[in-house]
Parts: C-alpha cells; sequence; structure tokens
C-alpha cells in the first residue's frame, strides 16, 4: 500500500517528525483525497458500480473514521489514509492498518449504506420484510453465529448480523465485488434472496437520480480541531 511505504530514516529524525505531526490539529493538515492512493480506490468503487448498471456515485470525504453520516448519502473515509506519516502514526496506536484490499472492502460497504439511503430502500416494507426492522436497537456487543446461512460473509466478524442496516451494506458488497460469484457461492442459503433482491432494486432504478441528494459531511477534517495526539488520546483512553 502506498501510505504504507514510508522512507527509512534514522530513527531520533522520524520522532522529531512524529512529534511535530502529533502536535497537530487534523483541521491544519492540508489533507486532501486528490492526488493519492485513496482516489484510485475510490475510481475502482465507481468502475465496479458502472459494470453493474448503476448511475449512482457516492461522494466521499476525509473525516475520523470510516461511516456513512445517518441517513446521508455520502463515504466517510479516515484521515490518516492520504498522508504516509500518520499511516505510519495509525499503525503505532492501532497495530492495524487498512491493506488495499480491505480499503476497497470497506468502500464497497460503506457504497451500499450510501445506495440503501440515496433511494430510501429502507422505507419500503420490502425491505424491512427482508432484511428485518431499521429501527431495531444498534448494539455493539452483537454474538454473530459464524455457521449462519441467513447472512452473506464479506468483512471480518460477521459484520452483516449485528443489525439490519449492516446485513444490507454487507450484501450489496458481495453483490457488487467482481467475480463473487455469488448466484453459486450462496445458492441454497437463506442470504439468496438479499442477493436476488438487491439484484433486482438495482436493475430497476440502477439508472435513476438518488431520491436523497442532501450531501452534509458529519466530522470533516475541517471540523477536527483536536491534535493528532488528542484524537488518539480519545480513542485509547
Amino acid at each position: 500500500m502506498e501510505t504504507q511505504l514510508l522512507e527509512k530514516k534514522p530513527p531520533h529524525v522520524w520522532e522529531e517528525e512524529r512529534a511535530e505531526v502529533l502536535a497537530k490539529k487534523i483541521s491544519e493538515l492540508p489533507l486532501k483525497i486528490e492526488g493519492t492512493f485513496l482516489e484510485t480506490q475510490i475510481q475502482r468503487l465507481y468502475e465496479e458500480l458502472e459494470a453493474k448498471g448503476l448511475s449512482f456515485r457516492p461522494s466521499c470525504y476525509l473525516s475520523d473514521e470510516w461511516g456513512c453520516p445517518d441517513g446521508i448519502p455520502i463515504i466517510g473515509i479516515p484521515f490518516y489514509l492520504v498522508d504516509k506519516k500518520l499511516s505510519r502514526i495509525e499503525e503505532e496506536y492501532t497495530e492495524n492498518l487498512e491493506t488495499d484490499e480491505e480499503i476497497i472492502l470497506y468502500l464497497r460497504h460503506e457504497a451500499g449504506h450510501a445506495f440503501n439511503y440515496a433511494y430510501e430502500l429502507d422505507l419500503n416494507e420490502e425491505w424491512h420484510s427482508i432484511f428485518g426492522p431499521f429501527s431495531r436497537p444498534y448494539r455493539d456487543d452483537y454474538k454473530p453465529n459464524p455457521l449462519s446461512k441467513k447472512y452473506v460473509k464479506h468483512m471480518q466478524g460477521w459484520y452483516a448480523q449485528k443489525h439490519p442496516d449492516e446485513d444490507f451494506a454487507e450484501t450489496f458488497a458481495v453483490w457488487l465485488t467482481p467475480d463473487s460469484d455469488w448466484r453459486k457461492k450462496y445458492e441454497g442459503w437463506e442470504a439468496y434472496k438479499k442477493l436476488n433482491y438487491i439484484d433486482r432494486v438495482a436493475k430497476e432504478i440502477g439508472l435513476l437520480p438518488p431520491k436523497r441528494q442532501d450531501l452534509e459531511q458529519d466530522r470533516p477534517v475541517s471540523a477536527l480541531t483536536v491534535t493528532i495526539r488528542e484524537h488518539y488520546d480519545q480513542y485509547n483512553s
């Protein structure tokens, strides 16, 4: 991954640069998607959507974490992915940094949320009958069943089992993934009807303009006035 390739420097040089970065406010950093590796991944997502016959292209912006603002068809992406030094600091603090393939997995998942919100699919009774009530409480301590065939498997942690909204996003991601061969892989699974639903709906509305085009950003980098150090302190406290 491009962001992981940081020039080898003497330890004391990196420590000085690291301290300088940690002291800066996120909003002060010249962060942008354009011209970075992340831009190529977003373009990859758009090409996959086009290949599936969808005209929808969710806008993306830099924030403090992955996600779509509640009900808004726009994708927030962690700011550290566009800067090599920030990526290194992220890996130091969390002992984890998204690989190339993990980034596209996240993008496909978040595109599922955005597609759902853009066309207000979760307001339809059919959506609820297939995925479950959108109003179901959102719990972080869910206990997934690894053997369940009611849900697709896309991201780690059987994330589709967390909430109907996540179930849709994960199912959309599997459907969107090139060469996923979902018809064969999920034949006989209860999850198959969910994939069929998305395939049918995509053909019906794929070329229509979104019903919701409100692109209000939640926690964009321009509004993140904490320092890099404070950002990680609050997540590790």
